[in-house]
């Protein structure tokens, strides 16, 4: 008999308990390097934050969206449990500068109604979100972002002979629940519908508690 039940991975209650644990080695305590270097890269490129609107979705703790808000931009972040959402709303009004450029939103990403942003910084998103969910999460991250927008990212990506061999693709040690594993060749094909292509190469800047060669800077463009 088949179970009705969803994995606990796809309830807020799973990652609220995450949070008042604070079970949570994806967060840093400091902006993602590789996040940085990928906007970094279209700044070289003419291409800037500042003045545009950025969602940060899966925000945790937010120290991406205060960084994003730092540069310039006005940051929506959303993440589903209200610990995480408490702290980054305590944590961007308490710098002065960017009092006000940081909105969040606490909710589902998949249910919350979509506003036009030019950016979406993606850091441990899309690795937390069931693989059988990825598909949505390309249409929902699309119906965000404007024509034009990018898609900038920290992805975690193995070669394709290592995430095959992951059951249910799962990184953890008990092979359940996220994060789950990609390969580059499932990004660009998910992406390649509604996305260009703009760069997708290993981090020149790695986290160094990270495993060596995991952390790939992704910039898509949305067509």
């Amino acid at each position: 008999m088949t179970s009705n039940v969803p994995p606990q991975w796809l309830t807020r209650d799973y990652w609220q308990g995450r949070f008042i644990e604070n079970d949570t080695p994806w967060e840093l305590g400091h902006p993602s390097s590789a996040l940085l270097e990928a906007f970094e890269y279209l700044e070289g490129q003419g291409v800037s934050v500042d003045g545009k609107r950025v969602l940060s979705p899966g925000c945790g703790r937010g120290s991406d969206a205060i960084a994003l808000a730092e540069r310039g931009g006005d940051v929506v972040a959303v993440d589903w449990s209200p610990v995480a959402v408490d702290d980054i709303r305590a944590r961007s009004n308490q710098i002065p500068h960017i009092r006000g450029r940081v909105e969040v939103r606490a909710g589902d990403f998949f249910a919350l109604p979509p506003i036009p942003v030019d950016f979406v910084a993606e850091h441990t998103f899309f690795c937390a979100i069931d693989p059988t969910a990825r598909e949505r999460y390309v249409e929902r991250i699309a119906t965000w972002l404007a024509p034009g927008g990018y898609l900038v990212g920290n992805f975690f990506l193995l070669c394709e002979e290592e995430a095959r061999a992951l059951p249910g693709l799962s990184l953890t040690q008990s092979g359940e629940g996220p994060p789950f594993a990609t390969t580059a060749e499932d990004l660009r094909r998910l992406l390649g519908g509604r996305f260009e292509e703009v760069v997708l190469r290993p981090a020149l800047r790695s986290e160094p508690d990270r495993r060596p060669g995991m952390e790939w800077v992704g910039i898509f463009r949305r067509r």
